[in-house]
């Protein structure tokens, strides 16, 4: 595996997605099995850690985003503010029926280690391989599509079409500007911050087709005009950003 980090990027990307996939779907079957449905966010923080220890070992936690943000660059991603403004839109279908401490404190832990394993897989190995291929703009838009498109694995935990179809297009949208932020800042833990608070919302609030298609609609209104944004900021700081933050 860690050979294929340099002959092989894409495809060393390719197979860490793959086995989170994996390690969801194991996580939801067993925890089906011995009547534990919160097995899956004990699954996914032990592959968290497994993904620090393997990039620690390998001295590639900063190369691929697990630093603070680099000096004097929040400023050129509005400071994340447009994305984390969103987080809140949920909130307005309401909060779901019967939530306890028990289930909230799960929901927590699951978002956390859902955010920090997909930032580093799509945010991280994914967009880092691609640019090495040499056109920045194509990596950015083909990571934050393949994000939104890894999301269809979704339909094997019971979501409905119509739901799936909503968070895809969120998902895209989202993912390529968190794929503009990352290389901007040379980070992804305001992205794990933010993709953690925005399932959180998900997870916590009622389910209404309705809802969330009013929700998608703010969020890709937002969304666009922030992607253009960070585009232009993008060009406009120049290669100088990019070797900086790289």
């Amino acid at each position: 595996m860690r050979k294929l980090q340099d002959t092989k990027p894409i495809w060393h990307a390719l197979i860490w997605i793959a086995i989170y996939i994996v390690a969801v779907n194991i996580g939801d079957f067993l925890g089906e099995v011995v009547r534990f449905p919160e097995l899956t966010s004990i699954v996914l923080v032990a592959l968290s850690m497994v993904l620090i220890v393997y990039l620690r070992v390998g001295g590639r936690l900063a190369f691929y985003g697990i630093r603070s943000v680099q000096p004097g660059t929040l400023p050129l991603t509005l400071f994340y503010i447009p994305l984390f403004a969103i987080t809140f839109v949920q909130y307005a279908k309401g909060f779901a029926p019967g939530l306890d401490l028990r289930t909230v404190a799960f929901a927590v832990l699951l978002v956390a280690a859902v955010g920090f394993v997909e930032e580093l897989l799509f945010r991280g190995f994914l967009l880092q391989a691609l640019r090495t291929r040499g056109n920045l703009t194509r990596a950015i838009i083909i990571s934050g599509v393949t994000f939104g498109i890894g999301h269809i694995v979704n339909l094997l935990r019971g979501y409905s079409l119509p739901d799936q179809a909503l968070q895809l297009v969120a998902a895209v949208l989202i993912g390529i500007a968190l794929a503009y932020c990352a290389v901007l800042t040379g980070s992804i833990l305001p992205g794990v911050v933010f993709h953690a608070l925005f399932n959180l919302s998900g997870t916590l609030t009622n389910q209404s087709t309705l809802w969330d298609l009013v929700a998608v609609g703010v969020i890709a209104i937002v969304m666009i005009a922030f992607i253009l944004a960070l585009r232009n900021r993008l060009v406009r700081a120049g290669p100088a950003v990019i070797r900086t933050t790289a």
